[in-house]
This record gives structure tokens, C-alpha cells and sequence, in this order.
């Protein structure tokens, strides 16, 4: 059921449940949900529930009625994750069990309930990975390769991590895929003075009940945003590791399972940057990928200014795909073949890494874990249901390259090791397959 998530103030929450018909909000002690404050009409705003959609309109208000930042003028249709304000309340819009017109979710049908083996099937994998592509698309502009790569990610059950400089649409990217998935999206802002807690959560004594209550941190969430996590101390950074390898977290000897999906984006910034904190080894081995956005061309630029003059795409997207329907494209991708012959191919990229003279340390058996991972999702991307040589190659350098490190003596060399890398794989035979193909 549809609900609202209400916010009266701090530490003011309650859920309210939307039904079919109508609900005026306002002062007023007849309406359908009363708010006693002196910046709500009396008759605020009208949500209207009919035919599977929800629907809000401003009543003439003297403060008028806002949907994600923006006022509204007529009847507007609700999406999953739109965010209401009238007055000082806030009420966050979670739709469960509704879709707007715009919410085309997968179009292949599902005939017999008892047969779920046989819906999830690679063409429905290849359907889910579209859907949430365009979506995305239609906020993130240029680049097409960066929403490629996320959607790796998040289908491969691992973590993204994004380097670049402010401003260039990292937290967009995380946003934007956040709305195309009808999941539970947090963004944790790090910074300098940031505890563990802050971000796990911590066990609180509650007075009526004698005893500890555990209140969750906003890592709990599917899609969870760590925005800047370079800006906060090695020791709260750390706070992740338990969570991005066994989706668990322990506070106080007692573990707390995460939900499925789970899938974090973290974006830094540059290590030059003033009041950074470099991100240890174990951490970065727990990213999947580490990507950079870059400038956008002039053309893509001119139509990010052209698509935001009056309101943000972002406002205008819901979610195409379910959050279950994410575990099971995670779970076929895992039957994708991979032969002999290309664990072969990632074995000597991973083993090539481990003796260049130019790298201080060279890629884990969890690197060329996460490789054959990323390479068996993009198969998928490209509706194989087979990994090829090329497949391995497009990937090597955002899969490894934050995974080794230069000695110190030959980085006048080498600029970074993602040269390294592009070296190794032009170095390394390859297997016969792909010559056939």
C-alpha cells in the first residue's frame, strides 16, 4: 500500500497509509489529516488515490504546496520517492504496490505465478538492465559508458566508486539510479568530525522498556549514497568495510543484516583536494569499480542547461524496476559461462600484476574474483550469454587499477595505474576464442 512517510519537525515521524478516494491536508480539524500550524491553510492541499494513482493539488494556500523543491500549480501525479512540502512538514512519497504511466516496468508477461524459474530468464535480465539504462539517461547526460558501468555494478552485487572533481554529476549518477529502483535510497554526507555510529547506528536505553533499543543508521537503506567519503576520518571510512563485504553490521556483538539489495556509491574527491583522507587498501578492495566522470562535451553541456530551466529531470523520472527484481538479475548473472580459456586470460592479467616491476603491490585472488564478476555482467549487457576476451578487457582497468599501487621510483614512469594496466593487457596473448569469433 502506498503510504506517506510524515515529518513534523525533528524526531516527528509517523506513517500514514493513502486508500482509494480523497484526503484534503490542511488546519483544519475536519480535514483528513490535520496539521496545527500557522503556516498551513486551512485548507491546504487535496491527495486524490484512483486507479492505482496518487495524485496532489494546491487548494488556492497561502504558502502554496511544493513537490520536490518545486510549486505546484493543478493536479500533479506522485512518484515513488517525490518528496512533498506544506508548510514546515514533509512528507516523503513510497509507493509499493502503484506505477505511473511513466512506470513501465517489465513488459514481458508473467503468465503462470508458479512458474517464477521460468520468468527470470536472461531476456528478462536484458529488459531490466534497458529499462533502468533509459531511465537514467534521462538525467545523466553524456557518457553513455559511466550508466553502463553502474549498472555493472549494481547487478554484479558490488560497490561503485566515483573520482572526480565537484560538480560534474556524481551524486546525480547515484541519484538518478536510486529513483529508477523502488528501493529504500539513503545519502550519507561525510565529514571530518563524522563518527561510526553516525553512519551504523547505535544501541539507546529506552526509559519504558528497561532496556537497549537499536536505532539503524542510514546505511540501511538498498541504494546509499556516501557522498565525499575522502573528507571524513580512516576510522569512520572503516565503518563500511563490514558492510560492503558481508552486508552485515555488528554494534555491540550483536549483528544486524542489511537489505537486498545493497549497493553503495561512494564519490571523492581528488587526493589534492585540502582536508581529504586517502582511502586505505582494504577499503578500496571492497569497490567493484573506481570510475571518473570527466567534463562533458559542449553539445551534452548545452543540453544539461537546456533540460534544467525551469526544474530538474530528476523530478520528472520513477522508479522502472523493483528491488527484488534486482536480486534476480544478480543471481542470473552468475550463470553466465565463463570457459576455461578466459579464467585463464584473467588469471595472467591478475599474475602480470603481481610481477610488473613498476607496482608496489599487484591484484588479490578477490580482484580477479570481481573481474570475472564485472566481465560476466557485461555479457549480460550485451545479451551474451557467454564472457569473451573483449569483455575482460573493457574492464581490467576501472576493476583493477585502484587495487595496486606504484613504487615510488617509478612514477615518473608511469602516470597512474590505470597505464599499468592498459600496458599489461596489451602485453598478455589473446585467447584462441576470441580469434574465432
Amino acid at each position: 500500500m502506498p503510504v506517506f512517510n510524515v515529518q513534523k519537525g525533528y524526531e516527528k515521524r509517523s506513517e500514514l497509509k493513502l486508500t482509494d478516494g480523497e484526503m484534503i491536508i490542511g488546519r483544519d480539524s475536519t480535514c483528513g489529516l490535520s496539521i496545527d500550524s500557522g503556516d498551513v491553510s486551512r485548507k491546504h492541499s487535496r491527495v486524490t488515490m484512483k486507479d492505482g494513482h496518487a495524485f496532489i493539488e494546491d487548494l488556492n494556500s497561502s504558502n502554496g504546496t511544493f513537490v520536490n523543491s518545486a510549486p505546484i500549480q493543478g493536479k500533479v501525479e506522485l512518484k515513488h520517492m517525490d518528496i512533498v512540502q506544506i508548510g514546515g512538514t514533509v512528507f516523503t512519497f513510497s509507493s509499493d504496490d502503484i506505477a505511473s504511466e511513466d512506470d513501465q516496468t517489465i513488459s514481458i508477461p508473467r503468465g503462470d505465478l508458479k512458474k517464477t524459474t521460468q520468468y527470470y530468464t536472461f531476456e528478462f535480465m536484458t529488459v531490466i538492465i534497458k529499462k533502468i539504462e533509459e531511465n537514467v539517461k534521462k538525467v545523466f547526460k553524456g557518457r553513455p559508458e559511466i550508466v553502463r558501468d553502474i549498472i555493472l555494478c549494481l547487478i554484479s552485487d558490488g560497490h561503485l566508486l566515483i573520482e572526480d572533481l565537484p560538480g560534474l554529476g556524481k551524486s546525480i549518477l547515484a541519484q538518478a539510479l536510486a529513483k529508477s529502483i523502488q528501493g529504500t535510497y539513503k545519502r550519507i554526507q561525510f565529514t571530518p568530525d563524522m563518527l561510526p555510529s553516525d553512519i551504523t547506528g547505535v544501541n539507546m536505553y529506552n526509559e519504558k522498556k528497561s532496556d537497549f533499543m537499536f536505532m539503524p543508521g542510514p546505511v540501511f537503506g538498498n541504494i546509499i549514497l556516501a557522498d565525499e567519503i575522502n573528507r571524513t576520518t580512516p576510522r569512520t571510512q572503516a565503518s563500511l568495510l563490514e558492510c560492503m563485504s558481508e552486508s552485515i553490521i555488528t554494534i555491540d556483538g550483536i549483528p544486524h543484516v542489511l537489505p537486498k539489495p545493497f549497493f553503495v556509491v561512494a564519490t571523492q574527491n581528488p587526493s589534492d583536494f585540502h582536508g581529504t583522507y586517502p582511502l586505505p587498501e582494504p577499503q578500496l578492495d571492497r569497490f567493484l569499480m573506481k570510475i571518473s566522470i570527466g567534463y562533458p562535451e559542449r553539445h551534452f553541456e548545452k543540453e544539461i542547461l537546456d533540460t534544467q530551466v525551469q526544474k530538474h529531470p530528476l523530478n520528472d523520472i520513477s522508479y522502472v524496476v523493483k528491488a527484488t527484481e534486482i536480486l534476480q538479475c544478480s543471481s542470473l548473472v552468475r550463470k553466465i559461462l565463463v570457459s576455461d580459456p578466459i579464467k585463464e586470460y584473467i588469471l595472467n592479467i591478475a599474475g602480470a600484476t603481481r610481477k610488473h616491476p613498476a607496482l608496489a603491490s599487484g591484484a588479490s585472488p578477490r580482484a580477479s574474483l570481481a573481474l570475472m564478476r564485472a566481465s560476466q555482467s557485461l555479457a549480460a549487457y550485451y545479451s551474451r550469454h557467454y564472457v569473451i576476451p573483449r569483455d575482460v578487457r573493457e574492464l581490467a582497468e576501472s576493476v583493477l587499477s585502484h587495487r595496486i599501487s606504484l613504487k615510488m621510483r617509478s612514477q615518473g614512469q608511469w602516470r597512474t595505474t590505470s597505464d599499468v594496466i592498459k600496458d599489461i593487457i596489451k602485453n598478455i596473448p589473446i585467447p584462441e576464442e576470441e580469434k574465432k569469433l
